[in-house]
């Protein structure tokens, strides 16, 4: 059966090098994505073995993982993974941004699950710049729809202000 999903980073499509590697597996040599919870038990030995790790961000049944718990494992982290469950859930756009600004991380933000054509742009606005997109998406469709909206009204972690903003200046 064939892959039904497609990565597009950095506005180019690439290959995923990355495992999601389940709690009780254990890792390989290729860079794995871990959950949230094994991160935060086995963070320093990974650390110590210099293993490329990955944590995807769970959205939960509730309130979902929370971001901070990232903190102290963001030098030795190359990929966090948001999930999207589904359209209406907008916790990892906020996850995002605490990444970028607050906590200062610069690798890959990865959108899985429900990532959709009319949310790509503000996601990417948020400090996403990985998107695990449907198969049939293609490249031109994507980056178009990454420009799709011209100006924006709230300020995000990219660095427009929004129009508001403009209008006193």
């Amino acid at each position: 059966m064939p892959n039904s999903k497609k990565l597009i980073i950095d506005g180019a499509e690439s290959t995923d090098i990355w495992q999601l590697v389940e709690d009780e597996t254990p890792l390989g040599d290729a860079p794995a994505i871990i959950s949230l919870a094994r991160l935060c038990a086995e963070g320093a030995k990974l650390a110590a073995d210099a293993k490329q790790l990955g944590v995807v961000l769970r959205a939960g049944d509730k309130q979902g993982e929370d971001v901070h718990a990232l903190q102290p494992f963001l030098d030795n982290l190359s990929l966090v993974a948001i999930e999207f469950p589904v359209y209406r859930n907008g916790r990892g756009y906020s996850a995002a941004r605490i990444l970028r600004e607050q906590m200062g991380f610069g690798g890959e933000i990865r959108a899985i699950g429900e990532v959709l054509f009319d949310q790509w742009q503000f996601m990417h606005r948020c400090g996403i710049n990985a998107f695990e997109v449907d198969a049939s998406v293609s490249l031109e469709a994507f980056n178009e729809a990454m420009g799709e909206l011209s100006a924006a009204y709230q300020p995000a972690a990219d660095t427009q202000r929004g129009i508001l903003w403009r209008r006193h200046n």
